[in-house]
């Protein structure tokens, strides 16, 4: 990784530098040292010193959002003509009194690619020792009902045949799924296999339920793999879902610098990340559409419109569970975008929202909830009953996780997925529906997911104020994305320069 340090003395003359870090330093004083071509592409910059804005405008382009160290000593030495700049930056504010701690901890944060994965459940299997009926609910949980002495030890319940590869450069975050009575205890259980055999464990620990409260960071120095498995205790009924483990930034966020995590009571997950852009209107809010790697799409896009832009990603079920859940965690991502809408003194008619695929679902389903802008989706779906009953003849052995998506209304305190999309439908229907709000879609004619999702929301709002621009493109779902995306990309462009035109 490149490291960028502006101040006055050279730390790599007198700290050790670890063997994956390229330290390059600019002297304060040295007029022609900011020049952003000459110092290439660095992942983190730190500010020791004070320096002239101008010259940390000159390298502006090369610093990424909470990847600006500065010395928090410095914090009363910059007037107010900085606050736009760190604040552009999500400046992050350290004591830098112990350099070499500082340094040593760069590689671990500031790393380039983000990763996850998830342990799936298809993958894994019932204990032997476990006499109690278990079956599987679909691809979302393991369920079994448990009797065991809660004063006892407590009993696996299962394991998984595949394991983690563990890298020791680069911690771990480990979050399983799982839903469980009151009278019910959990234990995880985590061994590392050393590499190069396939029976020596290099470390074996237990993770209380208390501990599962939080995501646990998995670092030891010897590499190898990871075998998980669930224990418990206690009676009544424990749901298992899959185990998520993704590469840890040690606090500096999720995924990417500045990543955020939303959570629910049953463990389920959402995470988002804002950047702030120029910090003028509009705010873009992107849903990444379905993805079966963990983590955040549409980075680059967004970041070249040059607005604010929050990117929103879904790491449930295989590929994503188009961003539905329990209230509290739909509300939870509400409550972001309204105070993201307040801090940059925005109104919520200055919000874009946007999606393709999956994403065109999320965007439609909060952006209805919004006075927004505009709202843009490509490939669109949003009668999911529909596309679930489609699969037995149009997309047979494919896309699998729909059923899972309408598992999750067979509860009995939730609607049916036919009843929530025509209630969904009805809302659209009715006053104010979308408003004034834009609506910019562009569809594939053929599409074999939801081929009537147009015409669902085209109806929708006939006799309404609200505004639809459609473009249809021949072929099925995946036929033509790249047109999908191009259409997309220039539609939030028109968007934009529309709206600066009317300000």
């Amino acid at each position: 990784m490149r490291v960028l340090q502006i101040g006055r003395d050279d730390w790599s003359t007198s700290s050790h530098m670890p063997a994956d870090v390229d330290w390059v330093f600019v002297d304060v004083e040295n007029e022609s040292g900011f020049d952003a071509a000459l110092i290439g592409p660095v992942a983190v910059t730190i500010v020791d010193a004070v320096c002239d804005l101008g010259k940390l405008l000159a390298v502006d382009t090369l610093i990424s959002p909470y990847t600006l160290i500065v010395a928090r000593a410095l914090m009363t030495d910059f007037d107010a003509s900085y606050e736009q700049f760190f604040a552009r930056k999500v400046a992050v504010y350290d004591d830098a009194g112990d350099r070499q701690a500082l340094i040593d901890g760069l590689p671990g944060k500031y790393f380039e690619r983000q990763f996850g994965q998830r342990l799936e459940l298809q993958k894994s299997l019932f204990s032997p020792f476990h006499k109690s009926a278990a079956w599987y609910e679909g691809s979302s949980y393991f369920v079994t009902e448990i009797d065991i002495d809660s004063d006892g030890d407590f009993r696996q319940l299962m394991m998984w045949k595949e394991n983690i590869l563990y890298e020791n450069r680069r911690p771990l975050e480990l979050w399983p799924e799982y839903v469980k009575d009151d009278g019910c205890e959990i234990e995880l259980v985590v061994q590392l296999i050393q590499s190069g055999t396939s029976d020596v464990i290099a470390y074996h620990r237990r993770y209380s339920e208390e501990e599962l409260a939080e995501p646990i960071v998995f670092a030891h120095p010897t590499s190898g793999y990871l075998s998980c498995s669930i224990f418990a205790r206690g009676k009544g009924q424990v749901k298992v879902g899959p185990i998520h483990y993704r590469h840890s930034r040690l606090g500096a966020g999720e995924f990417l610098p500045g990543g955020k995590r939303l959570v629910d009571s049953r463990r389920e997950e959402l995470f988002y990340f804002f950047h702030p852009g120029d910090l003028t209107p509009p705010l873009n809010i992107y849903f990444a559409g379905y993805r079966p790697a963990e983590g955040f799409e549409g980075y680059f896009m967004m970041s070249g419109l040059g607005h604010p832009f929050l990117l929103i990603t879904d790491p449930r079920l295989e590929g994503g569970r188009f961003y539905l859940g329990s209230d509290e965690l739909e509300g939870q991502l509400r409550q972001v975008i309204r105070e993201l809408i307040d801090a940059l003194g925005f109104h919520e008619e200055d919000v874009i929202f946007s999606g393709l695929s999956m994403g065109s679902f999320g965007a439609l389903y909060y952006g209805s909830q919004f006075k927004a802008l505009a709202i843009i989706a490509g490939k669109p779906m949003i009668d999911l009953g529909y596309v679930a009953a489609r699969g037995r003849l149009v997309r047979p052995k494919d896309f699998l996780t729909i059923f899972d998506i309408v598992n999750f209304w067979n509860r009995a305190d939730a609607p049916s997925v036919d009843s929530f999309t025509r209630g969904l439908v009805e809302r659209w229907n009715g006053d104010p529906g979308f408003g004034d709000t834009k609506i910019l879609m562009s569809y594939m004619e053929q599409d074999d997911y939801d081929d009537r999702a147009y015409y669902t929301l085209l109806n929708s709002q006939t006799g309404k104020p609200t505004t639809v621009i459609a473009r249809g493109y021949q072929g099925r779902h995946n036929d033509d994305s790249a047109s999908i995306v191009t259409w997309f990309v220039n539609q939030y462009r028109r968007v934009i320069d529309e709206y600066a035109s009317a300000q």
